[in-house]
């Protein structure tokens, strides 16, 4: 499998979950009725393999090409939204 040269962009765009950090700056998956247990545990490796690299571009607000914006609102409003990563299909149910 050619899973992470870019582990957010993998998470976001191939496996559609969203990625965002928490209160505490930890790094955080969300996922979708949609996602199978095979997917989820996936992402779960590929988020804690790479939790520093994905902390660090989170916080930088480098959300592989769906940035705040996507999330519907501007980094820049200060909230929690500048630090999330959504994906095309990445409600959190």
């Amino acid at each position: 499998m050619d899973v992470c040269q870019d582990p957010l962009l993998f998470l976001v765009e191939r496996l559609c979950c969203r990625v965002y950090l928490d209160g505490g700056g930890n790094v955080r998956l969300g996922f979708s009725r949609r996602h199978d247990l095979k997917d989820m545990m996936t992402a779960q490796g590929i988020a804690r393999s790479n939790a520093g690299v994905l902390r660090d571009r989170l916080r930088q607000g480098d959300c592989g090409g769906a940035g705040p914006d996507a999330a519907g609102q501007s980094a820049d409003d200060g909230s929690m939204a500048g630090h999330v990563a959504a994906g095309a299909f990445c409600p959190l149910v």
